[in-house]
């Protein structure tokens, strides 16, 4: 569900196209004698460690420049993962985070995940369900756990403590799916599954995100073609403030499509991550 989005992005494209092995986590880490937050930038459906190719460089440099290390972390499809993305583990991805942030260059209390489509929903699992990740930006995010991508048979995209998490289900071989690889346009599919779906099914696979343990930022699309970011991120935002959520949350809409993050954009996510987790390592007031 990402694919290379602007040409502050496509610095060092043709070093993209290079044989080079793309490692399962690229860590850049600040080395100056402080501890330091750590960012964790998850990519979406595409499987690997997209962010880690030469071309997303600028988009790493930047969070380096604001005082915040970075760890780009594929969760399936690299040489350490699962081929699959049916039923991968929250708790062993989160302990690969939680193995990161011991590094002695970080600060243990100041942990961001930071994920783009199929990642933002997996960020917004995290930070639900693990207290020491107290940060989360979703890039094109959804207020429900979905089925499996790439996958034929119906099954769960996650699991937790072992068992696999209820979801919605837009099937892959379904006819509206099948025909947004003609059109580009596959949120029709997302959204008629959303509709056909009981109201006790949208319960059992809703992201609590209210239980996250800090700050989250959302950023959505108008006219997302991929699925209904937009309407899925109204919803988490009106649930953090029927919950009277207490920590700071943002929800910037893009009057734009899925592919639309661009060097602005990214610029306010640092400006939010700056005035809360670089804050919170240095114990200030959000």
């Amino acid at each position: 569900m990402m694919k290379t989005m602007m040409p502050f992005f496509l610095v060092g494209l043709l070093a993209a196209c290079s044989n080079a092995t793309i490692p399962d986590v690229k860590r850049q880490f600040i080395d100056d004698g402080q501890t330091h937050p750590l960012v964790v930038v998850l990519g979406g459906s595409e499987g690997g460690n997209t962010l880690a190719n030469p071309q997303w460089q600028p988009f790493l440099n930047g969070f380096n420049d604001i005082g915040i290390s970075v760890a780009a972390l594929g969760y399936y499809g690299t040489e350490n993962t699962s081929n699959s993305a049916a039923e991968l583990s929250l708790d062993g991805i989160a302990k690969r985070i939680k193995a990161l942030s011991a590094d002695p260059k970080i600060n243990q209390n100041c942990v961001a995940v930071y994920g783009f489509s199929k990642g933002a929903e997996l960020a917004l699992l995290l930070g639900t369900h693990f207290d020491e990740i107290n940060h989360v930006v979703a890039v094109m995010p959804s207020h429900v756990s979905w089925n499996a991508v790439k996958t034929l048979s119906s099954r769960s995209s996650w699991t937790l403590s072992g068992n696999a998490l209820d979801y919605i289900d837009a099937p892959l071989l379904s006819w509206k799916m099948q025909k947004g690889n003609v059109t580009g346009e596959f949120t029709p599919a997302f959204e008629a599954a959303l509709t056909e779906a009981t109201p006790e099914a949208i319960v059992a696979a809703r992201i609590p995100v209210e239980k996250t343990n800090g700050p989250v930022l959302l950023i959505s699309a108008k006219h997302d073609e991929i699925w209904p970011s937009y309407i899925m991120a109204g919803y988490i935002e009106a649930g953090l403030h029927e919950t009277n959520f207490s920590h700071p949350f943002k929800h910037i809409a893009l009057n734009a499509g899925h592919y639309s993050f661009n060097k602005k954009v990214q610029t306010e996510v640092n400006q939010f991550l700056s005035e809360t987790l670089v804050a919170r390592c240095a114990n200030k007031e959000y």
